[in-house]
């Protein structure tokens, strides 16, 4: 039978070994990292997001101390890469490096997917941001927007679809918002694979199509592709004629990005800690000067709390668009 003393002192080394705890948590969080971190990106090696990626990593290894390493998880559109860290101990070693299309458009289009951004994971800072393209193969007339939008309507027999990278991408759902607005009538073809639908556009086989600001900038340089508007605020440092929706009538701002998430529960001074480092690098002339290289435009250095708010409202631009145009998941 255990006396009031011993209940005495199995409460207080209870309490004592959870006090223990909390330094030990709050140690932890003040050394870290104090070992590798795991970075999982849901992309395969050599894609514009592993790329972008390990430019960043490689730096924030010197400003931290500690390696980063990449772990590719490409599939299911982000799911594979955004569960695993999901599941991952909130202890700062494992975290993700994701985009806009996987964590916002996906839920967006499937709010059943057993993830939710902002229920299940911390967003920790943005890395890069930018739009995607919308082009044409060289023999389609238009040069604008506006004009695209009067060649569609005026033979919608000859210009009858257009392509992207799948259902619910953000190529497709930017073209489908334009359609809603301008009464348009031009179907969507899915493309498995980036690289196939790039391959019709350039052949002529599909006219029209909406790619990345990366893969088409030599077809764009011989004269085979013309660029007719970006999706996003910022036009792309290597195609700085390609004008933006909005500045081309159509005031459609959602842009694509790139961003850092931790498992939820993950101690606010790691969260701080790789926040601050993220900001720090994404403005320093030679991490600007890497992204103009591939394309991308500089990611402005913002805070935790306006990371969100882009999640939140990106979330409720898009879900209009789907609900909408009654588009499901395939």
């Amino acid at each position: 039978m255990t006396t009031s003393f011993n209940r005495r002192e199995i409460i207080l080394g209870a309490a004592a070994s959870l006090v223990s705890g909390f330094a030990g948590a709050a140690e932890d969080s003040k050394n870290w990292p104090s070992r590798p971190v795991k970075v999982i990106v849901p992309g395969g090696a050599g894609a514009i997001l592993d790329t972008m990626a390990r430019q960043l990593y490689t730096r924030l290894q010197e400003t931290l101390g500690q390696p980063f390493i990449i772990d590719n998880r490409p599939g299911a559109n982000g799911l594979i890469g955004s569960a695993a860290v999901k599941s991952a101990p909130a202890d700062g070693y494992t975290i993700l490096h994701s985009t806009a299309s996987s964590m916002v458009l996906a839920e967006a289009l499937n709010p059943a997917l057993p993830i939710k951004t902002l229920r299940d994971l911390e967003p920790v800072a943005l890395s890069a941001v930018g739009g995607v393209m919308l082009v044409v193969h060289s023999s389609v007339p238009a040069k604008t927007l506006p004009e695209l939008v009067a060649l569609i309507r005026k033979e919608p027999q000859k210009y009858q679809s257009y392509g992207s990278w799948g259902v619910g991408s953000n190529g497709h759902l930017s073209m489908e918002w334009l359609k809603q607005r301008e009464g348009l009538n031009i179907d969507h073809v899915a493309y498995k694979t980036a690289p196939a639908l790039l391959t019709d556009i350039v052949s002529g086989l599909l006219p029209i199509g909406w790619v990345d600001v990366v893969s088409p900038l030599g077809f764009i340089a011989q004269g085979k592709l013309r660029g007719i508007a970006l999706t996003g605020t910022v036009r792309s440092p290597k195609l700085p004629d390609v004008k933006l929706f909005t500045e081309q009538g159509y005031p459609f701002t959602p842009t694509g990005w790139q961003g850092v998430f931790a498992p939820k529960n993950t101690p606010q001074p790691i969260l701080e800690r790789l926040h601050a480092a993220i900001n720090a690098e994404v403005v320093k002339p030679a991490f600007v000067e890497a992204l103009r290289q591939a394309n991308v435009p500089p990611a402005p250095a913002v805070s935790r709390q306006v990371f969100v708010k882009t999640i939140n409202d990106d979330l409720a631009t898009w879900r209009k668009v789907i609900v909408d145009g009654n588009i499901k998941p395939e």
